[in-house]
């Protein structure tokens, strides 16, 4: 089995603007091993860059 190289456990990312409460990351998992290829995909809003961010890949 090749090593594990990230590993997350129910992230949660919040941001205060204004009176409101945006949620960019609600109990987020991953695990990504030596050797994975992925791709992080969604619509704009959705958080791909705070979790690459958080992973270490601004």
């Amino acid at each position: 089995m090749a090593e594990e190289i990230i590993t997350m456990n129910n992230v949660e990312k919040s941001y205060h603007m204004g009176q409101n409460i945006v949620h960019a990351l609600a109990n987020v998992s991953l695990s990504v091993h030596q050797g994975d290829f992925l791709a992080i995909v969604g619509p704009s809003g959705s958080g791909k860059s705070t979790l690459m961010n958080i992973i270490g890949c601004p």
